[in-house]
């Protein structure tokens, strides 16, 4: 081997163990932000049956409540999609480089 192709080898090795503490951190972060998303919906749920239940006008202000639980569930999902397409795009990056 030459002492090119040795160090180009090297810089592979060291972005790919780079990329994958990156990934492994956006993995770490998505898990957490599904367990908050979950409880969320959770929370939801309970009080979907809650406002069936409910006289109209604690049912509107239950209904908000889930409006809201909705938007912040939506923030997580995205999020979390954020995160998986940044971890594809770097690994598309990573696949399709010249070393």
């Amino acid at each position: 081997m030459t002492i090119e192709y040795i160090g180009k080898a090297d810089t592979m090795l060291a972005e790919y163990s780079a990329m994958l503490e990156r990934s492994d951190a956006r993995n770490a972060h998505a898990k957490i932000l599904l367990a908050e998303a979950e409880e969320l919906a959770a929370e939801s749920r309970e009080l979907e049956s809650a406002e069936f239940m409910a006289a109209p006008e604690d049912a509107a202000e239950i209904s908000a409540h889930r409006a809201a639980l909705a938007v912040q569930i939506d923030a997580k999902s995205g999020e979390v999609l954020r995160l998986h397409q940044e971890t594809y795009d770097e690994w598309q990056r990573f696949t399709t480089a010249s070393w």
